[in-house]
């Protein structure tokens, strides 16, 4: 896992705003709003001038609007500033400030930040690997249902990064983000039940997973899936497909937001 990878997958601008709202108010509009001291206004309008959205992109722009909104207490403002200088966008590229930044949203009980922090720590890139600490920002942002620090957390304890190995901690922690959809936490799943890791061998069950997985263009998933279907019999295979079919539904559902 490499954090640049992490970071263009996982991260994006937020804002205060419904995307409803967002269409429907103009520029004008939310520009005097900011100007008035609106701290979601302002985290609105900077998001917009960092996406180019309705406006020319315009990171400085965006950068003036986030550090007045930051300025109280926004949380995604907050966010917002520290991804600006984790990916180098109207600011110098700094680690140091983005992990301050993150760490004041974190305060606030923001996952994305806290998920953040921990991948920076994980990964040594701007600051020392320090796997205790990623190990404590993973954990709040899991504990917030975070599904990617569910993954990391399950990688951590696979391996034995900053703990002890447990291979039951690491199913438990895959199934968390598998059952929010987590493609890559899908595969570590199928192949804790393929290989008996912290749980009993189910080739079967291994198919379910990893079907799902790959549906989603988990690549690893479809080798894996190749070499089971050389295992099981093709009546097997056809009531794995029918369960994955069936999983997949009950997780569209029970992720839908209400």
């Amino acid at each position: 896992m490499r954090l640049k990878r992490s970071i263009k997958v996982l991260i994006l601008w937020l804002c205060m705003s419904s995307a409803a709202l967002a269409d429907t108010e103009t520029m004008d509009d939310l520009t005097q709003r900011a100007e008035q001291g609106d701290p979601a206004a302002q985290t609105d309008l900077g998001s917009r001038y960092a996406e180019g959205d309705g406006v020319a992109l315009d990171f400085s722009a965006a950068r003036k609007w986030f550090l007045s909104a930051a300025k109280q207490d926004n949380t995604l403002a907050e966010y917002n500033l520290g991804l600006m200088s984790l990916r180098g966008e109207g600011v110098a590229f700094n680690p140091r400030e983005a992990i301050s930044w993150f760490a004041k949203a974190a305060e606030h009980g923001d996952a994305e930040s806290e998920f953040l922090l921990g991948v920076i720590y994980v990964e040594g890139d701007g600051a020392p690997r320090n796997y205790e600490q990623a190990g404590k920002w993973f954990r709040l942002a899991a504990d917030h249902g975070h599904p990617g620090a569910q993954l990391n957390l399950g990688l951590m304890a696979l391996h034995g990064e900053g703990q002890s190995k447990s291979p039951e901690a690491a199913f438990n922690w895959f199934h968390l983000a598998a059952d929010q959809g987590n493609p890559v936490a899908e595969y570590q799943l199928g192949m804790c039940y393929d290989q008996g890791t912290g749980i009993g061998k189910d080739k079967q069950q291994a198919y379910v997973w990893l079907s799902l997985a790959a549906a989603q263009g988990e690549i690893n998933s479809l080798e894996a899936l190749n070499k089971l279907e050389t295992e099981l019999s093709p009546d097997s295979v056809s009531e794995a497909q029918k369960r994955a079919a069936q999983l997949q539904a009950t997780i569209d559902k029970n992720n839908t937001p209400q």
